[in-house]
């Protein structure tokens, strides 16, 4: 559980909508990754790591993005700080070995230290990684990844889409323009396929967001989460299945199967109660947007999303979910239809919700809300 919080907390994704600016090249920005090598440095001859020193990292523009994304407050950045010197600073030897055994059992034991840790212990490694995915043919796995689930229309490239490498945590967010991956996420992820990691959030950049205007406040929580399952379950098909499948070749925090699959059925019935107390109190009865939060767990819609959408996939129904990619409503008449086919008889949405979920179709997509 323990460990299962962890990942839920430090792997949430702001997705907002991007269009296609071909007129520019698109290059992968290490400048960040760079200065934490370069901040680093010193510290393994026994320099400390000043407050001045620490801010002017974190004030670059993508670390700067990354804290705010992440909600990251003062003491935590603080604890990361003291970490880093405990890592590198070799008058803090003792204290790293006593709490290597630790992390050895188990990563959690001192997380701070263990995330600091993995870029001293492989900065090798890194460093020729980093060369690697300079070459331009990686930006074209990145884009063929994120295309094989897209529809045509959509498999484009946005050079006007910034990618940027960072040296601290381990993960990846996309927004505004802008694609953030952590150096150490990337690496691992990429041992299983070349680009699935940054494929995954290009794909939320090509597929967009898809906003309605004039929510009902009633409305909100089952806009958020209808929203939120097609947006990570689409772009999850880039990379989880083969994280699932994999996992055994992959660091603790990258084994996400209690993440995307822990009670994903048991959510779907809960989201089925709902709307069928909606349905039958006129939408008097029904749950905000924390509540649908809460029950998805803070997974952004990973969960269930990814559950929802692999089930759909294989019953056959791929080609219908790339047509049909930003229309949320959509997705649960798929994920039906699916479920009603599936073999495991996973869980399927009642009649009355099904007939809700039209009606807010027709008030939200086809009407004047979009």
């Amino acid at each position: 559980m323990q460990n299962l919080l962890i990942k839920v907390l430090k792997y949430t994704l702001l997705l907002l909508p991007f269009w296609p600016l071909p007129s520019r090249s698109q290059t992968i920005n290490t400048a960040p990754l760079d200065a934490y090598w370069k901040m680093v440095e010193p510290l393994k001859h026994g320099d400390s790591l000043s407050q001045e020193q620490w801010r002017h990292f974190l004030s670059l523009e993508a670390n700067n993005i990354y804290i705010k994304n992440q909600g990251f407050s003062d003491a935590y950045l603080e604890s990361l700080r003291k970490n880093i010197q405990y890592v590198y600073m070799p008058q803090y030897d003792s204290l790293l070995k006593s709490r290597l055994k630790f992390i050895e059992a188990d990563p959690a034991s001192f997380w701070l230290t263990y995330k600091v840790y993995v870029y001293k212990k492989f900065e090798t490694e890194l460093k020729d990684f980093e060369e690697k995915i300079k070459e331009a043919h990686y930006l074209d796995d990145v884009y063929a990844n994120a295309w094989q689930w897209l529809p045509k229309k959509l498999q484009k490239k946005d050079t006007s889409v910034t990618i940027n490498l960072l040296g601290i945590e381990n993960d990846a967010i996309a927004g505004d323009g802008i694609i953030i991956v952590t150096l150490w996420s990337l690496y691992n992820q990429d041992k299983l396929k070349p680009g699935i990691l940054a494929g995954h959030e290009m794909h939320h950049v090509l597929r967009g967001g898809r906003g309605f205007r004039n929510v009902a406040e009633e409305d909100k929580g089952i806009i958020y989460f209808l929203n939120s399952v097609l947006n990570e379950g689409t772009a999850d098909m880039v990379d989880k299945k083969y994280m699932l499948t994999r996992e055994n070749e992959l660091p603790m925090e990258f084994q996400f199967s209690d993440f995307i699959l822990n009670q994903a059925d048991s959510i779907i019935r809960q989201v089925d109660t709902s709307l069928i107390n909606m349905a039958h109190s006129n939408g008097r009865m029904y749950k905000t947007e924390k509540d649908y939060r809460n029950l998805i767990r803070w997974t952004s819609g990973h969960c269930p999303g990814y559950y929802m959408a692999d089930i759909i996939v294989i019953n056959g129904y791929k080609k219908q979910l790339l047509k049909n990619i930003r229309n949320p409503f959509y997705f649960i008449y798929l994920y039906n239809r699916a479920a009603l086919r599936d073999v495991k008889q996973p869980p399927v949405f009642a009649k009355a919700s099904i007939q809700y979920i039209r009606s807010l179709e027709k008030k939200y997509l086809t009407g004047k809300n979009f």
